[in-house]
């Protein structure tokens, strides 16, 4: 190799050695700088969705802490509807896939069981359930897929 390089005329190895050296800068900017750079963009836009999150939740403690802890106080229902039928009711209403399983537990509650819901679609549920004075007073979810869980939970009139 050395020999073909010295056989050379000193204009092409000028060029030989400067074709070189940018292969070798190229190659450390594809291999090196540039990967660096797009992980720490990633990591500062992941630093601000983190502080936007967490201003949002210095707000919404807030506005609890400002309500009492009653979010929605004063806005309770009234229904002479037996819990279960009015969890019933309420999951017909919404339009989500009707659950497995909706009893009555005792005089004032309800256990109810979904194999799969939309978690976001659920927390409404139960949202509005609570308006009508009913208190989660279990709740088990598991994880299905994206945006999907099994849930079950038992409500009673408070």
């Amino acid at each position: 190799m050395k020999d073909w390089f010295l056989a050379k005329s000193a204009r092409d190895r000028l060029i030989l050695v400067c074709l070189g050296v940018l292969i070798m800068a190229a190659m450390i900017y594809v291999l090196a700088w540039h990967p660096l750079a797009n992980a720490v963009e990633r990591k500062q836009q992941n630093i601000g969705n983190a502080k936007k999150d967490l201003q949002y939740m210095v707000e919404g403690q807030a506005r609890i802490r400002a309500s009492g802890g009653n979010v929605g106080a004063g806005q309770l229902l009234t229904t002479d509807k037996a819990p279960y039928l009015l969890i019933d009711d309420i999951i017909r209403k919404a339009g989500i896939k009707l659950p497995e399983r909706v009893e009555p537990t005792g005089k004032d509650g309800a256990r109810v069981q979904f194999s799969e819901v939309e978690f976001d679609k659920l927390v409404a549920v139960i949202a509005e359930i609570e308006r009508y004075g009913l208190n989660v007073t279990t709740l088990n979810v598991s994880r299905k897929a994206n945006g999907i869980v099994s849930a079950r939970f038992n409500m009673e009139r408070g």
